[in-house]
């Protein structure tokens, strides 16, 4: 139906192999094929020139209107790939859905307004395909599907911390070993077993009991921590402002856990170029974060 429009449109079969890119031959064999489905003659073929028979007035039109549909379908589908328009679906943790995004990702908005941002900021991990997700940010996750490609973005020190309330009870540890005997908010990043890496290079392995307080959710672990109920791992993004006001004290800063490492996940590896753009922004803005962390040291990334 398209070869039929385009010949009607260029008057000549030859005109009509030159606009799609097909040979003369072809362009009759469609011809032909299509004549041949529908039962009737559509064109009266001479030497010289074509004209419409009546099937073949009446049926131009919808084949017309049907071409043009499509060329606008695809030109908006070029927009869509090619331009920074529609809506951009991200899936992230609360914690990193929160400031950390709208850093990261402020300076692309306000330069492309067309462009719209959904946000599913849930520690849970949700379903990309059922979700229509873009981008997932997800920490210290194994890929849930062998078609997902994993972006890596940052590398964050995670840092054991407690409310001075509760160092005031309890005590402050001192070496790693102290830990045993210390109440624990944990999440299934913790897990039974700790591994501490002192900044010499020597490591220690630690078997926790399970804390009184368990929660997938950083920010209710966070919550009960500053409350004195025990301490907990944090990522060091996440509790500059608590760290600042006191409310929480990093604990032997020269043993640290392993690093939490933030990944962008996307389905595809050709995507639209709003996708791409959103994850250059999102790997400029935590190389940044990651390098001030180096520059400056752990206590001072917020400074």
């Amino acid at each position: 139906m398209a070869v039929f429009a385009t010949v009607v449109a260029e008057g000549s079969l030859a005109g009509a192999a030159r606009r799609l890119g097909m040979t003369p031959s072809a362009v009759s064999q469609h011809m032909r094929s299509l004549e041949k489905a529908l039962g009737v003659p559509l064109l009266h073929r001479s030497t010289r020139r074509l004209a419409l028979t009546e099937a073949g007035e009446a049926f131009y039109p919808g084949c017309e209107a049907m071409l043009l549909q499509a060329q606008q379908a695809e030109q908006r589908l070029a927009e869509l790939r090619d331009t920074l328009v529609g809506e951009l679906r991200i899936a992230s943790t609360v914690g990193i859905g929160g400031r950390p995004l709208a850093e990261a990702l402020a300076p692309l908005l306000q330069a492309h307004p067309k462009l719209r941002l959904r946000v599913l900021a849930d520690d849970r991990i949700v379903d990309m395909i059922e979700q229509r997700i873009d981008i997932a940010l997800r920490v210290n996750r194994q890929l849930a599907d062998a078609n997902m490609i994993a972006h890596p973005l940052a590398e964050w020190p995670i840092v054991l911390c407690a409310a001075p309330r509760y160092l005031s009870q309890h005590g402050v540890p001192e070496k790693p070993q102290d830990l045993v005997r210390h109440s624990w908010i944990s999440s299934g990043y913790v897990g039974v077993h700790l591994n501490l890496h002192h900044q010499s290079g020597e490591q220690v392995k630690l078997r926790l009991e399970e804390g009184q307080i368990i929660s997938g959710s950083m920010n209710v672990i966070r919550a009960f921590t500053q409350a004195g109920l025990g301490i907990s791992f944090q990522p060091l993004y996440e509790i500059g402002d608590e760290l600042k006001r006191g409310e929480l004290i990093h604990l032997m800063p020269e043993w640290r856990p392993a690093p939490l490492r933030l990944h962008a996940l996307t389905l595809e590896r050709a995507m639209p170029e709003r996708n791409r753009q959103a994850l250059r922004y999102l790997r400029d803005y935590f190389r940044r974060k990651c390098e001030k962390t180096l520059a400056s040291g752990v206590d001072d990334v917020f400074n």
